[in-house]
């Protein structure tokens, strides 16, 4: 007798063990925050630089630049743009973290002559 309630003990306590919650690692992650885009000028000359820099937070993050026209130089949080031609222009930053989320924030250039 006293050998079944071992047993049953036994089984009792493998099942309790195999049960118990674990940590989710996922659900520990830093959501992701864009806080801010930053441009050194609002307007600037015919191939000129403007500066931009993203401010965010979060896990993983990459940075993604586009322009409605123009060039970029350089990649991740901080890059500098220039275009040959007068006109206004748009420049966006999106954001994407480890978790597929994203968010973007959009500035307007005035170019001119």
């Amino acid at each position: 007798m006293k050998r079944y309630i071992v047993i049953l003990f036994s089984v009792f306590l493998i099942v309790a063990v195999s049960c118990s919650k674990k940590s989710d690692s996922a659900g520990s992650s830093t959501p992701l925050v864009f806080t801010n885009l930053n441009a050194s000028d609002s307007t600037m000359a015919v191939n000129g630089l403007i500066s931009f820099s993203a401010t965010a937070s979060g896990d993983g993050l990459t940075y993604h630049w586009t322009a409605s026209y123009g060039s970029f130089v350089g990649s991740g949080a901080s890059v500098k743009w220039t275009v040959c031609h007068a006109d206004n222009f748009t420049v966006t930053c999106e954001v994407k973290d480890a978790n597929g989320n994203s968010a973007s924030k959009t500035r307007i250039i005035r170019v001119h002559e």
